[in-house]
């Protein structure tokens, strides 16, 4: 019996997933070493140290997670789920605040993110849910993965992050779509919730979060400074000075709001572009600009690689990520077995949707949402968990599929 079991710890290893998996890690341990932040009345210079720590407690973490077979892991997907979404309302009640956000519980010498854990046992619940089902090919079919996304969603808006609850949108839309939904029926779907973004904005958004879409499309210049009316209806009989007051006094009002909400921007945007083609000297002007970015630790941490190894560190880190999700994608190619196709695509809609915000974010083509970067950010929930979706990739390349019927889910 015991040959049995060591037999079954000779899980062969995916590389082509751990490789560029570790040249991340390296990369954002070299990005966040002596980057200094102010905390409070402090600086903090010992992020990497952190991170470190992060990265130890998640490769023990996915030891586990390869070791278990997958089959197993979605066996308890609904026990996961569960006790994911009771820590999420937990949080609301005694998480700790921090920014006017309450997202954390409190432990020894560690904080928990239950929202990000919720990414992954999305992805497990819904590849358990979907794998052997065909009711989610007609459009009333669809009611039940999408309450399983929109209730953890709806909790995680509340705390608020709307950044983490983007990202279970593509994840859902990715495993329908492979699994056989209908086009259509996704389709109408997506021009409901389109139909819903304004109520949204306007009752569902905290006022930073509006001003911060506001300040983006101000610097898009899809909103003008005097508040989008072009030219005053009511002006052309040669104008009224309240009308013309009160829109000096909003254009005014547009450009303080623009200048302070798109402060980490603007500046993120000087970071990469002092950064050249090589990288800026850290003594001089062009490395000096990066610490006039806000959160270069865990938001920005892009505008750090790029200001420090110039264009050919951003595109590393763009070609490591590259490698890492067609590999994911190989995977799921060739694996005939639904379940283990469907995590997956879960894990690389969960990887490429968070690492394209976050880059979209930092150079400007998306509003700041709060996301890290997968693997360079300093966050150790975050980490953790986009180190646990690799481990399941691996688990799921670790074993052999077989094949079910013609079809991929038949």
């Amino acid at each position: 019996m015991r040959a049995d079991v060591l037999r079954g710890l000779r899980i062969p290893l995916y590389w082509p997933a751990i490789l560029p998996t570790a040249g991340l890690l390296l990369l954002g341990l070299a990005a966040l070493s002596g980057l200094e932040v102010r905390l409070g009345l402090h600086w903090v210079d010992d992020w990497h140290v952190r991170q470190a720590i992060g990265i130890a407690v998640g490769l023990a973490a996915s030891a586990a997670f390869v070791l278990v077979p997958y089959k197993t892991i979605i066996g308890r997907a609904y026990l996961l789920y569960g006790a994911t979404l009771l820590l999420l309302v937990a949080v609301l009640v005694v998480g700790s605040e921090r920014n006017n956000a309450r997202r954390w519980i409190e432990l020894p010498g560690f904080e928990f993110q239950p929202s990000e854990l919720m990414k992954l046992a999305l992805v497990i619940t819904l590849a358990r849910f979907i794998r052997f089902r065909s009711s989610y090919k007609t459009f009333k079919g669809l009611f039940t993965p999408f309450l399983l996304t929109l209730v953890p969603m709806g909790l995680i808006l509340i705390q608020p992050d709307l950044g983490t609850a983007l990202l279970f949108i593509p994840i859902l839309f990715a495993m329908l779509f492979a699994a056989g939904a209908r086009p259509r029926h996704l389709l109408l779907v997506i021009l409901l919730g389109a139909a819903g973004i304004l109520p949204l904005y306007q009752w569902g958004l905290k006022p930073y979060q509006k001003e911060r879409i506001d300040g983006f499309l101000v610097q898009l210049g899809v909103m003008s400074a005097e508040g989008g009316g072009g030219k005053n209806a009511g002006g052309d009989a040669g104008g009224k000075e309240a009308d013309a007051a009160r829109r000096k006094a909003e254009a005014k009002r547009r450009e303080a709001m623009a200048k302070d909400e798109n402060y980490q921007l603007e500046q993120s945007k000087v970071a990469v572009g002092a950064g050249g083609f090589f990288g800026a000297d850290e003594e001089g002007a062009g490395g000096q600009v990066l610490y006039r970015v806000p959160e270069r630790q865990t938001d920005f941490v892009f505008a750090a690689v790029a200001n420090r190894w110039g264009f050919l560190g951003g595109l590393l880190v763009v070609a490591l990520l590259g490698w890492l999700l067609v590999s994911i994608l190989a995977v799921a190619a060739r694996h005939r077995d639904p379940a283990g196709r469907l995590l997956c695509l879960g894990v690389f809609a969960m990887l490429a949707g968070q690492a394209f915000i976050n880059l979209a974010m930092t150079v400007g083509l998306m509003p700041v949402t709060g996301l890290t970067l997968p693997f360079l950010s300093y966050g150790r929930s975050s980490l953790v968990v986009c180190m646990l979706g690799v481990a399941l990739v691996c688990n799921v390349a670790a074993r052999p599929a077989y094949d079910f019927g013609r079809g991929d889910f038949d």
